[in-house]
């Protein structure tokens, strides 16, 4: 089952007394991280709504997004900055990710580090991906990834022309990108986005709307990586970088050479449990090479 925590509401609320905006830029120092709250992206109505509610008479609005909250950094200057949304996994939030958004920093990137956990009571949903799918919270970090544009859209730093994202695993960041996903009910999305080792299998015959590269770990026993390849093959607007030897979280400094999480479900395993990581630091800087040099090709 996911792992819940009581209490973060709460918290999250007490928070918000001293300081947090709802869809409102926050002064940010450069360097500093900031924690602000937006609201999810809601799906419109379809067009046969809203004909059924014109010929009542009725205006339909898009009903409000789930209250959500992210880190916000800015580099040094005045801006308009490019941005970065970053995704987390079924881990939530990790340590790894926030030294990649002082990376992307240190590279003129303004960064917005999602959190859709900690909102939801959510500690995590490694040990149970498939009850994550179930429950529908997958398709709502989709939204929430969505939620991350619009905010930065309207920040007056950000230049809303220049919004790409960035997720690792089992984030919604390929879920952003679909043809046929969330994506066809927005007339935007990201101008680029860059995937670390991430779960292919799901979207193996998936069009993409968005460009996307995807770093691409060969050893990456929690997905088909050869899916990943074939999808570069077949998508214009999918680029690989193939990281033969590299792990599922080859960029995470706190797994060592390798470890094996025993209680992470996986279903390509019989028992469905067990998923090998290992960090991989030439691999990491093969990555972040590839990474930052897609993405100011693109943004």
């Amino acid at each position: 089952m996911m792992r819940m925590v009581t209490g973060s509401r709460f918290a999250a609320f007490l928070i918000g007394l001293v300081g947090i905006s709802v869809g409102l830029a926050v002064p940010v120092k450069a360097g500093d991280a900031a924690l602000v709250e937006f609201p999810s992206a809601s799906t419109p109505p379809s067009k046969f709504k809203i004909r059924q509610a014109k010929a009542k008479g009725i205006e339909l609005k898009p009903e409000p997004g789930f209250p959500i909250q992210g880190r916000l950094r800015l580099p040094e200057g005045a801006g308009p900055f490019p941005a970065l949304v970053l995704l987390h996994d079924c881990q939530g939030i990790q340590q790894f990710q926030s030294d990649w958004a002082e990376t992307f920093e240190e590279a003129g990137y303004a960064t917005l580090q999602v959190d859709s956990f900690a909102p939801r009571d959510v500690s995590g949903t490694c040990e149970d991906v498939l009850g994550e799918g179930v429950s529908g919270l997958g398709g709502q970090r989709v939204m929430d990834a969505f939620g991350a544009l619009f905010y930065l859209e309207q920040h007056a730093q950000i230049d809303p022309g220049r919004i790409g994202a960035v997720g690792w695993s089992r984030s919604s960041t390929t879920g952003s990108a679909l043809r046929d996903g969330s994506r066809q009910f927005f007339q935007r999305g990201f101008k680029a986005i860059v995937s670390f080792y991430p779960n292919c299998k799901s979207v193996a015959t998936a069009a993409f709307a968005d460009p996307i590269l995807i770093l691409n770990a060969g050893k990456n026993d929690w997905t088909n990586a050869e899916l990943c390849s074939s999808l570069a093959a077949a998508d214009p607007n999918v680029e690989i970088l193939e990281l033969p030897a590299a792990f599922q979280g080859f960029d995470d400094p706190k797994w060592g050479q390798e470890t094996i999480m025993p209680e992470y479900q996986n279903t390509l395993k019989d028992p469905t449990f067990g998923v090998t990581f290992g960090f991989d630091e030439a691999a990491r800087l093969q990555a972040k090479d590839a990474a930052l040099t897609y993405l100011s090709g693109k943004i």
